[in-house]
């Protein structure tokens, strides 16, 4: 069974029904819903009033709970910042993430034996592929390569910043995707990583001021083809 995780402007992905599991890190709020006649797992992770800043996501509750509830495979879905590469509104397949800046795990103790996760690899190559297949399918642009670095927010990143993240190798920047792919690692559950690029990030246009208005705006262009690329996904995973 396939869970999706989106965020801002994602927030319906069809008819709904929310429940609450208890976890270790606290309680989770996740929907299950149908895609393709297949049973999904969905967590807008902002909730569907947006009423969760990055920085306070339960990211732990979330993906346990996933697991915990028979998620076999992880679908994310971003809204990205453009550093380089890309134009907004292009839909990019993530390849690698930098996560420097925001610490996680749930390897919050090594008394029962030293644990790293390996994340040579963080996305999952079976599971990137449906992706690509899906978006074929729908005939959708699908732009690959993407590098995602990864800040804490809830403010945008300076100029200065976007400067740094660049020479490190990062094409995109949001503030979310380093805590799910690890933690998503680290149970080795399957995730695949879909950014929207909404906007240029911060010193790429100049002194044009970025608000959250422009990436909702993006986002809705995108809805229907993000809905078209996880519903070939969810009848695709097992």
């Amino acid at each position: 069974m396939l869970g999706i995780i989106s965020g801002s402007g994602l927030y319906n992905m069809g008819r709904m029904k929310e429940r609450h599991v208890n976890t270790p890190y606290g309680k989770a709020s996740l929907y299950s819903l149908k895609l393709g006649g297949e049973d999904v797992l969905f967590i807008p992770r902002h909730r569907p009033d947006h009423s969760i800043p990055a920085h306070k996501v339960n990211y732990k509750a979330n993906i346990w709970a996933l697991e915990e509830e028979g998620a076999t495979a992880i679908l994310a879905f971003y809204t990205a910042g453009i550093i380089s590469k890309y134009k907004p509104v292009d839909l990019v397949l993530l390849q690698d993430f930098i996560g420097l800046f925001t610490p996680i795990s749930f390897y919050d103790s090594f008394e029962s034996g030293i644990r790293h996760a390996d994340v040579s690899r963080p996305f999952d190559k079976g599971l990137c592929d449906l992706v690509r297949e899906g978006a074929y399918s729908a005939r959708v642009q699908l732009k690959k390569g993407g590098i995602i670095a990864t800040t804490r927010g809830p403010r945008f990143e300076t100029a200065a910043e976007i400067r740094v993240l660049k020479q490190m190798g990062a094409n995109l920047v949001n503030m979310t995707a380093a805590y799910e792919v690890t933690l998503a690692n680290e149970l080795e559950v399957p995730i695949a990583g879909v950014a929207i690029g909404t906007n240029n990030a911060c010193g790429i246009r100049g002194t044009r001021a970025l608000s959250h208005t422009e990436v909702t705006t993006a986002v809705k262009k995108k809805e229907a083809q993000v809905k078209s690329i996880a519903t070939y996904v969810a009848e695709e995973v097992l």
